[in-house]
C-alpha cells in the first residue's frame, strides 16, 4: 500500500482517502538578537530550537471526519510517534501540537462534503 507518511499507526495517503497536499518543514538555527540600546542588535547562538511540521489538506465526506477522529485519539495518548515517510526516511519521534479542521458544505445529517484540515507536529527530543 503507497503512503505518503505514517505518524505511528496513523497513514497519510490517498490508499485511505486522507492525503496532504501541503507539508510545511521548519527549523529554527538558534541565533537569537539581542537589542543593544547604542548599536545594531548583538546575535547570540541559544541552542537549536525544535521543527516543526504543518501538514494541511482537504479530504471529502465521512471519511475524513473519521480520520481527524483518529488523529485526535493519537494526539489524546499524549505519547510521541515516529514519523516514516513514503520513500522510508525516518524523521524520528513528533508530537501532535494541534489538529484543526474546516468542515464545509454540511448536509442534513451533519456529515461534512469537505474538510479543510492542518495537523500541526512539532519534532521530540528527548530521546
Amino acid at each position: 500500500m503507497r503512503q505518503q507518511m505514517a505518524l505511528g499507526s496513523f497513514i497519510f495517503g490517498l490508499s485511505r482517502n486522507f492525503a496532504y497536499n501541503n507539508l510545511v518543514h521548519t527549523s529554527d538555527g538558534g541565533w537569537k538578537s539581542i537589542d543593544i540600546l547604542t548599536s545594531k542588535p548583538k546575535s547570540s547562538q541559544v541552542g537549536q530550537g525544535l521543527q516543526v511540521l504543518k501538514i494541511t489538506g482537504k479530504s471529502m465526506y465521512a471519511t475524513a471526519m473519521d480520520r481527524l477522529d483518529e488523529l485526535r485519539t493519537l494526539q489524546a495518548l499524549r505519547i510521541p510517534l515516529p514519523l516514516v515517510d513514503g520513500i522510508g526516511r525516518n524523521w524520528g519521534l513528533w508530537q501532535i501540537t494541534n489538529v484543526s479542521e474546516t468542515q464545509s458544505f454540511i448536509i442534513d445529517d451533519g456529515t461534512a462534503m469537505v474538510v479543510d484540515w492542518i495537523i500541526d507536529l512539532t519534532e521530540f527530543a528527548n530521546a
